[in-house]
């Protein structure tokens, strides 16, 4: 007499938040921020087209809030010129 077949759980597989975020010049996922909180600086890199810019860091800033500053001050800059 045969058994009943069990199921088998499967693992939950998170999917990862990507790194990179979306570049306003060359409209590419390849900006990568690296915080200095030390220097109180954070630098922005794009892999794409080479954009690199340095901005000040407020305490308890995350990448996130320092890409949105940086994105919304480059918009303003590409808008009045």
């Amino acid at each position: 007499m045969g058994r009943r077949k069990r199921r088998t759980t499967l693992p939950v597989r998170r999917r990862r938040k990507s790194a990179f975020f979306r570049c306003p010049v060359c409209q590419h996922n390849s900006i990568m921020v690296e915080l200095h909180e030390k220097e109180g600086k954070a630098v922005i890199k794009c892999f794409n087209c080479g954009l690199v810019e340095e901005i000040e860091m407020k305490p308890g800033e995350t990448k996130v809030d320092v890409y949105t500053r940086f994105f919304d001050s480059y918009i303003e800059r590409a808008e009045g010129a």
